[in-house]
């Protein structure tokens, strides 16, 4: 099956070259020799407007950008410049793009002069290409960015269904990735203080780093929306199945006890679902996929729920609310890593029973939502761009 789909590439890569007759790599112009270079491997282009993750990234590049760095990303199969090309380009960020020029991007990173540091995004990249550019580029640092610890993830899920085997399966993969290959790397970057603890009985202390997510406030806290003319529940989502499994016990188990008390309430969910939701009709909970610009309901609705019962990392969704100074009610998986104070960041909620009294609550109470929301900026300091930048430094 390997050798077919590799086959399958290979036609598909030359007839998107004939088609495509890209001659250039932009903004290699640009290239400064008397500047540090770092590569950025990642399966795809950063797109900052669908996930956390990805918009973490496109910070980290920035602030690389903006200490003075030239920086290039490389993605296999990129033919053509679409809007997240066409963004990295405008910051002056060298995105590699298939072409005639190279055989393929170890080719071309053969020709930059010199490559001081290698940042492999997620596991899958580390396992696909470090041993391959580390023979190439010996004398490059190499930076393993985790992301999240994938392995607890599937640690957890599989405490939630012990029957699944696909879990079983990632979790032995992930694992061995994340414990064994990553310590190869110079570095590795965890995303929280209670991911690098758990880190440290498998790595060395002095080669894990902590880079979460970044945010900074989005609007004037004093012109927010007031609480008397906000409506609905936002839940933010990928397919990722963390947040799958949150949308059915949200829906399941949470929402009906909501309704009985408060049957007008409607929930929107953003992100691109529909395709792993099959079982979900109501005329209050509404499935809107992908949405360009959120910030409308960021500043209409009256909670952000975060109902994730596993996963790991630190939960974009939840920092993102607190740019717009929307309260939140989560579970302690969602708040893991947030440095939340339950009741004064955010309302932490145990059990489903829990979490629908909580919803039914800040969603009538003035005063509590006002204290939420008076808070965000607090919440917000252990993610900005300054402590980014000097964690940089210290790599």
């Amino acid at each position: 099956m390997k050798i077919i789909k590799s086959i399958k590439i290979h036609f598909r890569k030359k007839r998107e070259l004939k088609r495509q007759g890209i001659t250039f790599i932009p903004n290699l112009d640009q290239f400064n020799l008397d500047q540090k270079t770092i590569v950025f491997i990642s399966n795809t282009l950063p797109k900052y407007d669908q996930d956390s993750g990805s918009n973490r990234l496109k910070e980290i590049i920035i602030s690389y950008k903006e200490m003075g760095y030239n920086c290039i990303i490389c993605v296999e199969n990129i033919f053509e410049a679409d809007k997240y090309v066409t963004f990295f380009n405008d910051l002056g960020i060298i995105v590699y793009l298939e072409s005639h020029l190279h055989k393929n991007y170890i080719a071309f990173l053969n020709s930059i002069h010199h490559i001081d540091y290698i940042w492999y995004n997620g596991p899958k990249n580390l396992n696909r290409y470090f041993s391959k550019l580390s023979k190439y580029f010996p004398e490059s640092k190499s930076i393993y960015d985790m992301i999240d610890i994938h392995f607890l993830r599937y640690k957890r899920g599989i405490e939630l269904e012990p029957f699944r085997i696909s879990l079983r399966k990632k979790y032995y993969r992930y694992f061995k990735i994340e414990t064994e290959l990553a310590k190869k790397t110079d570095v590795v970057i965890a995303i929280s203080e209670v991911e690098k603890e758990i880190m440290s009985q498998y790595l060395k202390e002095s080669q894990i780093l902590l880079i979460s997510n970044i945010h900074y406030c989005k609007i004037d806290g004093n012109k927010i929306a007031p609480f008397e003319k906000r409506n609905d529940i936002l839940f933010i989502g990928s397919s990722h199945e963390p947040n799958i499994d949150a949308i059915h016990y949200l829906y399941n188990e949470i929402m009906p006890k909501v309704w009985l008390k408060l049957p007008n309430i409607k929930v929107n969910v953003i992100g691109n679902v529909k395709n792993k939701i099959h079982s979900i009709s109501h005329p209050n909970f509404n499935l809107l996929g992908f949405v360009e610009n959120i910030e409308s309901y960021f500043i209409s609705s009256k909670l952000m729920v975060a109902p994730l019962r596993y996963g790991g990392g630190v939960k974009g969704k939840i920092g993102q609310s607190f740019e717009y100074f929307l309260p939140v009610i989560t579970t302690p998986i969602g708040a893991e890593g947030m440095f939340l104070v339950n009741k004064k960041n955010a309302y932490i909620s145990e059990t489903a029973d829990e979490f629908s009294n909580q919803i039914i609550k800040l969603y009538n109470n003035k005063e509590i939502w006002s204290k939420l929301s008076d808070n965000s900026t607090e919440s917000l300091y252990p993610f900005s761009k300054e402590k980014l930048k000097s964690v940089l430094k210290e790599i």
